[in-house]
C-alpha cells in the first residue's frame, strides 16, 4: 500500500491531504452527525493534533480528500492504513452531511479498495463500523463487502465487514 495519489471518478476527484484542509477537517470531525458512529465529535483544542497526526501519516497509510469535480470544494474523507487488530489493512471514511444518500461515498470507496487490494500485499481490506451505523453498514455491503465478525469496542457493537478473497489465479 502506498500513500495517497490522485484518483478521478465520474464526479469526484481524490487527492492527497494538504496543509490548506485543516479547516476542512476540523469541521468535518467537529460535526456530530458525521462522528455520532465514530466516539462523537473531536473536540475543539484537540482538532490541531489530529490535523498533524494525518498529515504526518506514515508511508502505509493513505489519506485522501473527496471534492467534487470542478467544485474543488472538500466533501469527505477516505483513508487506509493498519487496523486496530495488527493484521488487516482498514478502510474507513467520513463525509459531510449534506453529501449523503448521493452514492459519493461508494463512488470513492471503490477505487480507494481497489488501490488498497493492489498495494497491501493482502487479499482482503476490512472496514468497521457500529451495527447501529444501518447506512454504513449497507454501503460496505453495496462494495462487496461481507461481514465476519461482531465484537464490542468503544462500548458499542461493532461489525467488521471484508473485501471477499480474489479467486486464485489458474496455473496452465
Amino acid at each position: 500500500m502506498t500513500r495517497a495519489k490522485h484518483i478521478q471518478t465520474q464526479r469526484l476527484t481524490l487527492r492527497p491531504l494538504r496543509r490548506r484542509d485543516v479547516w476542512f477537517l476540523s469541521k468535518l470531525i467537529g460535526d456530530p452527525q458525521v462522528r455520532r458512529y465514530l466516539g462523537g465529535p473531536v473536540p475543539l483544542r484537540q482538532r490541531p493534533n489530529r490535523f498533524r497526526q494525518y498529515l504526518d501519516a506514515p508511508p502505509n497509510v493513505g489519506i485522501w480528500v473527496a471534492c467534487l469535480t470542478g467544485a474543488g470544494h472538500p466533501i469527505g474523507l477516505v483513508e487506509t492504513g493498519p487496523h486496530k487488530n495488527g493484521t488487516d489493512i482498514e478502510i474507513s471514511y467520513q463525509f459531510r452531511p449534506a453529501f449523503w444518500g448521493q452514492g459519493l461515498a461508494r463512488e470513492a470507496l471503490l477505487p480507494v479498495l481497489a488501490d488498497a487490494l493492489d498495494g497491501a500485499g493482502s487479499d482482503r481490506i476490512i472496514a468497521e463500523t457500529q451495527s447501529a451505523n444501518a447506512a454504513s453498514c449497507r454501503l460496505l455491503e453495496a462494495l462487496g463487502m461481507v461481514e465476519v465478525e461482531r465484537l464490542e469496542r468503544f462500548g458499542a457493537e461493532q461489525v467488521i465487514f471484508a473485501t471477499q478473497p480474489k479467486p486464485p489465479i489458474p496455473q496452465p
